[in-house]
C-alpha cells in the first residue's frame, strides 16, 4: 500500500488486490484555497467528508471514479470504505461523514472536516484501527488538543496528520511541528508513505508528516 497527502483532507491510498490495483481519493478540494489540485489522478474511488458534493472538486478527474458521500457499506475493486455517520454537536455540524477503509488487511480510519473531537460512539463505529488520518490544525478543523484526545481514545498504530499549514495555503492552520510537539510519539517524515501490514509498528505509536504531493 502506498499513501500520499495532496493537501488540506485529500490523501490517495494505492492499494493492491490480487493481481490488480485500485486507488481511492478523499476530499478534492478547488485551487482558489490557495494549493494547486493535481490534475493527473485517475481514482477508482472518491470519499468525501460531507454530503454536500458542491463543496469538492469533483471535476479534476479525466475518469469516472465511484463516488461515495453518503453513510453507508461500499466495496470498490477490492476497497472497503464503511461510511461513518456523525452526531450533531452544535450548528458547525453539516452532514459530516467519517471513514473506515480497509485494504491489504489494513484498517484505516479517515476524519476529514470536522471541527472537534470524536464521540465515544463514533470511537466504537470506527473500531480497532492501524492507521489514522486526522486533521490537526484547527480553524475550521480539529484542533491540536482535540486531535491528541481523539487519538489517545482511538489508539491507532499509526498517524497521519492531515489539514496543517503548508506554503501558499490561504487558511490560517497550525502547524505540523506545533501538533507532533503536543503528542508523545515516534516522528517520521517523507513524501509518501509504503507500508504492509507486517510493517505496522506493535510497540509505540508511529506519526508520518507527510510532504504535500
Amino acid at each position: 500500500m502506498q499513501i500520499f497527502w495532496h493537501g488540506f483532507t485529500c490523501v490517495r491510498i494505492e492499494a493492491t488486490h490480487g493481481d490488480k490495483q485500485s486507488t481511492l481519493i478523499t476530499d478534492p478540494y478547488d485551487s482558489s484555497r490557495g494549493l494547486r489540485f493535481p490534475r493527473t489522478l485517475h481514482p477508482d474511488i472518491v470519499a468525501l467528508s460531507k454530503d454536500a458534493t458542491k463543496d469538492f472538486k469533483l471535476d479534476a478527474f479525466t475518469n469516472k471514479p465511484f463516488i461515495i458521500s453518503t453513510p453507508g457499506e461500499f466495496e470498490v475493486q477490492g476497497i472497503f470504505v464503511y461510511g461513518i455517520p456523525t452526531t450533531k454537536q452544535d450548528e458547525k455540524d453539516h452532514g459530516t461523514i467519517i471513514y473506515r477503509f480497509e485494504a491489504e488487511n489494513i484498517s484505516i480510519g479517515f476524519i476529514g472536516e470536522m471541527h472537534r473531537a470524536l464521540t465515544e460512539e463514533e470511537i466504537e463505529r470506527l473500531g480497532n484501527i492501524d492507521i489514522l488520518f486526522l486533521p490537526v490544525g484547527g480553524g475550521t478543523y480539529m484542533t491540536t488538543k482535540q486531535a491528541v484526545d481523539t487519538i489517545s481514545r482511538v489508539e491507532p498504530r499509526m498517524v497521519i496528520p492531515l489539514a496543517h499549514h503548508v506554503k501558499g495555503i490561504k487558511e490560517k492552520l497550525g502547524t505540523a511541528d506545533s501538533f507532533c510537539k503536543e503528542l508523545v510519539c515516534k516522528r517520521e517524515d517523507g513524501n509518501k508513505l509504503k507500508i504492509k501490514k507486517k510493517d505496522l509498528p506493535a510497540d509505540e505509536l508511529v506519526v508520518t508528516v507527510l510532504e504535500r504531493a
